[in-house]
């Protein structure tokens, strides 16, 4: 027997994320699954990739994770293809951005934007310098970058973990006619059968349940879909998706005042 782990769009919002490892108990034949967007939103969009990261390197295995549109847009703005056309299309937070630095290099960088006249183009390209040069940083867009080079969705003989979606009307042919884009932006989100089960983030729990109270929470549409998406900067909450091997079961879980509760999805 065997349990899978899935979480998402963590958001820049460690103790969020702090708080949901702590319901996560790997043993040595279980996986974790994060399912992309863990920048932009909150304050800690470094730590968040930092503390995934480490879990990869300290979990050999076990810990699958993709990206969503938010970090593509972070590894676009910080390695473009094209110099002048990416970085212009290129969406950036600035508070992503700046959670890699310290207080004492941020004032560095801003006393030497004083000194100087400066478009918000110098401001991006000295700031983008900076981070690459960054020696606390380095081994995290190292290890960022080379995501960029995986594929979108992971698979597994009963789910597809995506960010966003895939184009589910050409069913068995779902890799191949799924366009790039769609793993990581699909909008709107599709609900009902398809001949595996499909976890998703990417659009908030409640939003693709018209419900308020799936705010923080994990919908399942009552078919095929899962969506684990938590609005987490709003709720404060990662929520938390469990799959037994063994027993085809899917669990979520709700923060209450003795910490994680699970309850049975499907």
């Amino acid at each position: 027997m065997s349990v899978i782990y899935a979480m998402s769009d963590i958001h820049g919002c460690y103790p969020a994320m702090k708080q949901a490892l702590a319901g996560v108990h790997l043993k040595t034949t279980d996986q974790l699954i994060f399912v992309g967007d863990y920048v932009d939103g909150g304050p800690n969009s470094f730590q968040v990739l930092s503390e995934i990261m480490t879990l990869e390197r300290n979990n050999p295995g076990q810990i699958v994770t993709l990206l969503g549109n938010h970090d593509e847009w972070l590894c676009n703005w910080l390695f473009p293809k094209d110099d002048a056309e990416g970085r212009q299309a290129t969406i950036v937070d600035f508070k992503t951005v700046t959670s890699f630095f310290n207080e004492v290099e941020l004032q560095r960088m801003a006393q030497a934007l004083q000194l100087t006249e400066h478009t918000p183009r110098v401001l991006d390209d000295l700031l983008r310098e900076k981070l690459l040069q960054n020696g606390r940083a380095e081994k995290v867009l190292s290890w960022l970058k080379q995501k960029m080079t995986a594929q979108r969705y992971y698979e597994l003989e009963n789910q597809i973990f995506v960010h966003a979606g895939i184009d589910e009307e050409t069913g068995h042919f779902w890799k191949q006619g799924t366009l790039n884009s769609t793993f990581t932006e699909k909008f709107p989100a599709t609900k009902g059968s398809f001949f595996k089960d499909i976890v998703s983030g990417h659009i908030h729990s409640e939003e693709v349940a018209n419900d308020s109270t799936y705010l923080g929470a994990v919908y399942w549409d009552g078919d095929s879909h899962f969506f684990v998406d938590g609005h987490t900067d709003t709720s404060g909450i990662v929520p938390i998706l469990k799959y037994d091997t063994e027993t085809g079961h899917y669990t979520a879980f709700k923060r209450s005042e003795n910490g994680w509760e699970a309850y049975r999805l499907k």
